[in-house]
């Protein structure tokens, strides 16, 4: 999600709260409901506190259609491009991942592995959550696991820039 939208987020989340409290307020008899008539009659008398009320919710209204349109739907980052002589490649990293956790499967030692592939302007970024035996050094076969993992994406789907390798070993048997 881009800093607009978490903005425009924020805006909303706090003119929602602000139009929740007042109505519970006015509901439950702290607020005076005569102090919310005058507010709208004063609202009427003056034009330009009419005009400013207007694209107040206007614009809240506006948001209200755009952030669920454009933020939830948005797929961005599901793909990773690359480049080739011939034109653009896309390949899903659900695709990655899959082949990730095959060519991992490989090296001796790691179980139950699962791979979570994100996509950057830098480059791509691979979380790796797995079991490993512990009859080997723990270290060592992370270091393989890594090599290998970088190698096979390097080399057979042809993504040049992975960035980093995170692993997270969730048990040892």
């Amino acid at each position: 999600m881009k800093i607009y939208q978490k903005v425009l987020w924020v805006i909303g989340l706090i003119a929602l709260a602000a139009l929740s409290l007042g109505g519970f307020l006015v509901a439950t008899g702290f607020l005076p409901k005569i102090l919310i008539f005058s507010t709208l009659t004063a609202m009427e008398i003056d034009i330009i506190v009419r005009i400013t009320t207007a694209v107040v919710f206007a614009f809240l209204f506006v948001l209200s259609i755009y952030l669920p349109l454009f933020t939830w739907t948005e797929k961005k980052g599901t793909i990773i491009p690359l480049r080739n002589p011939l034109g653009e490649i896309e390949i899903s990293q659900k695709a990655i991942s899959d082949f990730i956790q095959r060519i991992g499967a490989e090296v001796e030692g790691v179980q139950d592995l699962k791979a979570k592939v994100k996509s950057t302007e830098e480059g791509v970024d691979i979380d790796l959550s797995l079991s490993v035996q512990a009859q080997g050094e723990i270290p060592r076969l992370i270091d393989e696991l890594q090599t290998v993992v970088k190698k096979y994406l390097n080399s057979t789907v042809g993504i040049e820039n992975v960035r980093e390798i995170k692993v997270k070993v969730g048990k040892i048997v």
